[in-house]
């Protein structure tokens, strides 16, 4: 078992391959330390089995969590996640969904620190164009933000720098 849990949610496949790509990219940078799994088929015992954990979101219809994720954290409440890091990175669509812009991020955040977690992987909003999102806080976002529909040439030097951000701030 890896040190680091990776668990996706995805509806269109678009955040699994988002998910698929960053667990390539720890295997390159230390090969056996991120297990992958889709939330829709986890136990909260198998979740919460790690002390580190990356959570992949998209932000569904008009800011909305994904299905798996939306059944997934309510078996969450009452549960203690203190001292466990978590980074979440979530997709979204700046053009078409500006003002909820990554808002399931924003949301997954807050229901994982009322848990106890430790939030990392912040992200700069610097090269984003959107009016309002539940995941920024000043000038960062509450996790790595991909944008496959706007800005999918940037998705893997994103994934790239987050991956190494992680890698430190998790130090493992």
């Amino acid at each position: 078992m890896g040190q680091v849990g990776l668990f996706y949610g995805s509806s269109t496949g678009k955040t699994e391959a988002v998910a698929y790509q960053m667990k390539d990219l720890f295997d390159k940078a230390k090969p056996g330390l991120v297990d992958i799994a889709n939330i829709g088929s986890t136990t909260p015992e198998q979740f919460l089995g790690y002390q580190y954990l990356i959570c992949g979101i998209p932000t569904w219809n008009t800011g909305q969590l994904q299905d798996d994720w939306a059944i997934f954290v309510p078996k969450l409440k009452g549960k203690d996640m203190k001292g466990k890091k978590v980074a979440i990175f979530g997709l979204g669509d700046q053009n078409g969904y500006g003002f909820n812009f990554l808002d399931a991020v924003g949301t997954l955040a807050d229901d994982l620190m009322d848990c106890g977690a430790q939030l990392w992987g912040m992200w700069s909003t610097k090269e984003y164009q959107f009016n309002e999102s539940k995941a920024q806080v000043e000038d960062l976002f509450l996790g790595l933000g991909v944008d496959e529909e706007g800005q999918s040439e940037r998705t893997s030097a994103r994934l790239q720098a987050w991956v190494a951000q992680i890698v430190k701030e998790f130090e493992v």
